[in-house]
């Protein structure tokens, strides 16, 4: 069924296609840095794993996520302690490890200096710009837990901000909600006793990578 096609204009057409192809993909690839650029910063004054982006035409979610690999188990199995280290990591057969998400969260945020003890969390709601009274706090302090998005809707809920538009930003306040809960997990983790060279210790057993991933959607038709 070939026979009658020009092999010289097949070539041309399979030149100019494939150059339109590469053209998009650089182009592609400009838009999707921004965007990323864009999502990063948001996510990082936000504290949330993602974030997404409309148009009329589809959306962009952009993620950012933590690999955790522990270069010397057996030291951090020593600084952790037998008994929290068998309540909260998996050993396979094939010596893998499996961890406890909280112990994780803990160990990242150590690798990241993603905590703060500088304050409790009852301290910090006594300092912020909106003073929750003596019921707002007592509910704050049992459902914040450091998760921007969740933690927002809390504290709009508890505020009674039924308007968004109307209602403060509060980003500062979840950043640092966020670094306390943080450090209470720490704490409630790790002793007291000589903490600051434990979290010292921990650090030289891991390495934290970052990964940042882009997602396009829109309707086909």
């Amino acid at each position: 069924m070939y026979e009658n096609e020009n092999v010289e204009q097949l070539v041309s057409q399979a030149v100019a296609l494939d150059k339109e192809q590469k053209y998009c993909k650089r182009k592609l690839d400009t838009v999707k840095a921004k965007l990323q650029s864009k999502g990063l910063a948001m996510i990082d004054d936000r504290n949330v794993k993602y974030i997404k982006f409309y148009s009329e035409d589809g959306s962009v979610a952009v993620g950012d996520s933590y690999k955790m690999d522990v270069l010397r188990p057996d030291k951090l199995k020593d600084i952790l302690s037998e008994e929290l280290w068998m309540a909260k990591v998996k050993e396979s057969t094939e010596t893998k490890y499996s961890y406890d998400p909280k112990l994780e969260q803990m160990l990242k945020a150590i690798f990241m200096d993603d905590y703060t003890f500088e304050c409790s969390l009852e301290e910090f709601l006594d300092e912020m710009s909106v003073k929750p009274d003596s019921k707002q706090k007592k509910l704050l302090l049992k459902k914040l837990k450091g998760d921007y998005a969740k933690d927002r809707e809390t504290l709009l809920s508890v505020f009674g901000y039924e308007d968004d538009d109307t209602a403060p930003d509060f980003e500062v306040e979840l950043y640092y909600i966020y670094k306390i809960k943080n450090g209470e997990l720490i704490r409630a983790f790790l002793p007291e006793e000589c903490l600051s060279q434990t979290i010292e210790d921990i650090k030289k057993c891991l390495i934290v990578e970052s990964k940042t991933s882009i997602t396009i959607d829109y309707d086909n038709e």
